[in-house]
């Protein structure tokens, strides 16, 4: 075991923190002696090193000097400053405008503590243990927490900021728990949390156009390794030359971005007063309240067209009142609202917040608490529906419900499902779209059977679900297997057929049915598949009567098709490339009882005329020729 660290402390905390380091629990000694913690990831940037540890069963992320192995802490003496170096220092956090400075004491104090425990003994574990797959545990960690909403009692008209930040919140509000961490908690106990309740967190990503969070990886990495929803949040720093789309890149180039795997909150924009009046002026960065509507509108925007969603939006009901002018042009965006001590007032446009920031002294931990006024349903669809609407707010555009299910198509899927015929062709839709797919696509069904896939690099297109095609492509674990469809199901083919095409990455394979064959995929970028499309498609070899199959000898593959009477196996070899073999002709019977592949070896050509013979030749240099006159079978070598 490690010697413990030496903790990089201003002068002021260190009598503080020997105190605390003297009185660890127990269980820190008594539940895991002899275990080391194992650590389960780590990053590496400028002079720190931060880790996610399991520490006896206590997923916990911490930060050392990349150099020594030493915890290192931030100074509070240097909160609201702007960073410099490779340091944790300074930065502004959400909230910081009624954040004293015992606020980043007590931060400090609480990463101290939970290093030293960390370094001394790993913990017990107690309460709930989470597991490694936080894809699992988000999909149900909100069900564990009961749901939330009472109507708001009134609010006093006096600024949040009078409210003293180290006060204790008499009372938790009803609702789901979350919390929000940034640099300055450079050592946490994500188990702890959890075992507390929490259920989804909001880290600290960038700030402005120049500043990111060092350790954001690994506190993101942890709140997910515990189950939580987890997303990013970005410090604005509104100025006349940072434009909003400028720092929404920025956000999305360092972490902030979104997908819909059903654990990835939506980006949150921080938007307050401003932390640094020596260099940007005024509580609103010196802009008009029209100035400041386009400079978020303009990072609502980019942050939309980079990710697919709207942003949701924290302030205080001050900030937004002065420094926008109470707008109300962004209620279809989630807002996350601050204030402590008493109940928020609802900024211009909202009618109730989603999320409230009621306490900076929460937790064991005593750091910001948060509550999700929903219910775990609603919860769980803000994380992976793009269209999510507000709880106080409007539906974003796009978003259209269909009566009478009640359901809404939206999107993507919305345009195509209205484009090829709407309800009198797939019926009302059954769900509310989905996400979580593969690749990060989202998926919805309708009644007649019908479902409806989108991705990034395919769109939105149905699958037949009633027919052979929509069948075979279950039987192929669906987009897992062939991909998203890339195509709607068509017939028209010769004897009746029909195809539908499916991509994966670079793959594409077309599914094709007729009524003798049944439904088989083409794999058409495969050697098998281009010597099928060089032939001539379902007019030249044929309709599948297979699934494209290896396992044959020096690794080759084959596929069988059937043009009326005729059969076909097209064999593939690395050596020998793919090409026909037509298996009740008399070359093909031949070959065949010669002992296939293994015999005369892997087509090289197709049949071919040669005067009055027919005649292929073979990968181990067996050709086989056939009379057209006398009806002579012969090879030669």
């Amino acid at each position: 075991m490690k010697a413990p660290p030496h903790l990089a402390l201003p002068a002021a905390l260190t009598a503080v923190v020997l105190a605390i380091s003297s009185l660890a629990p127990a269980a820190a000694t008594d539940g895991a002696a002899g275990a080391e913690p194992v650590t389960l990831s780590e990053d590496r940037r400028g002079g720190l090193v931060s880790k996610v540890v399991d520490s006896g069963g206590q997923i916990v992320t911490t930060t050392e000097d990349a150099a020594t192995g030493e915890t290192v802490l931030p100074d509070p003496a240097t909160a609201g400053t702007r960073p410099t170096g490779d340091g944790l220092d300074g930065g502004a956090v959400m909230g910081q405008w009624a954040k004293s400075p015992e606020h980043f004491e007590r931060l400090a104090e609480t990463s101290a503590r939970t290093a030293a425990e960390l370094d001394d003994e790993p913990g017990t574990g107690e309460g709930t243990t989470p597991g490694d797959d936080a894809t699992g545990a988000a999909g149900t960690a909100a069900e564990e927490a009961g749901t939330g909403g009472s109507a708001d009692p009134a609010a006093a008209d006096e600024p949040v900021a009078a409210a003293s930040s180290l006060a204790t919140a008499a009372s938790v509000p009803a609702g789901i728990k979350g919390t929000d961490v940034s640099n300055w908690q450079p050592t946490v106990n994500w188990s702890s949390l959890w075992n507390q309740g929490s259920r989804f967190a909001y880290v600290k990503t960038s700030e402005g156009d120049s500043i990111t969070n060092r350790i954001f990886g690994e506190q993101y990495a942890g709140a997910g390794r515990v189950g939580m929803y987890r997303g990013g949040y970005h410090f604005a720093i509104p100025t006349r030359d940072s434009s909003g789309a400028k720092q929404a890149d920025y956000f999305v180039n360092n972490g902030g971005g979104w997908s819909a795997d059903g654990k990835t909150l939506p980006g949150l924009l921080d938007i307050e007063n401003n932390p640094y009046p020596s260099l940007y002026g005024n509580q609103c960065y010196g802009f008009s309240p029209a100035e400041m509507v386009g400079w978020i509108r303009d990072f609502s925007d980019r942050y939309k067209a980079r990710t697919g969603r709207l942003p949701a939006i924290y302030t205080n009901y001050y900030f937004w009142r002065d420094c926008t002018g109470n707008s109300t042009a962004f209620n279809d965006h989630p807002l996350h609202i601050a204030s402590y001590g008493a109940a928020p007032q609802h900024p211009g446009g909202w009618t109730t917040w989603d999320i409230w920031q009621y306490t900076d002294a929460g937790f064991a931990e005593r750091i910001d608490a948060n509550v999700y006024r929903g219910t775990a349903a609603q919860l769980g669809d803000l994380a992976r529906n793009r269209y999510h609407k507000p709880l106080g707010g409007r539906a974003p555009a796009g978003a259209t419900t269909v009566s009478p299910s009640g359901y809404t198509v939206k999107g993507g899927i919305g345009s195509k499902y209205r484009a090829l015929g709407g309800a009198s062709v797939f019926g009302a839709p059954v769900m509310n779209e989905r996400g979580g797919l593969v690749g990060g696509g989202v998926y919805q069904r309708f009644a007649k059977n019908s479902t409806f896939y989108w991705s990034a690099p395919t769109g939105a297109w149905p699958v037949n679900f009633n027919g052979a095609i929509g069948r075979k492509f279950a039987a192929h674990r669906y987009e897992n297997g062939l991909g998203y469809p890339s195509s709607q199901e068509r017939g028209g083919l010769v004897g009746g057929g029909a195809y539908q095409v499916f991509r994966s990455g670079a793959n594409v394979h077309k599914i094709l049915w007729s009524p003798g064959t049944g439904a088989h995929p083409v794999k058409e970028n495969s050697g098998i598949g281009s010597a099928w499309k060089r032939a001539g498609f379902e007019r030249g070899l044929g309709y599948p009567t297979t699934d494209e199959r290896g396992g044959l000898v020096d690794g080759g593959a084959y596929q069988m098709f059937r043009s009326g009477n005729s059969i076909y196996k097209v064999l593939w070899s690395a050596r020998s490339g793919a090409h026909p073999v037509k298996e009740n002709s008399a070359i093909g019977a031949e070959w065949r009882a010669a002992g296939h592949e293994r015999g005369y070896g892997y087509p090289v050509t197709g049949e071919y005329r040669y005067g009055t013979e027919v005649r292929q030749q073979f990968s181990k240099n067996f050709t086989v020729h056939y009379s057209t006159t006398t009806k002579r079978i012969w090879v030669t070598r």
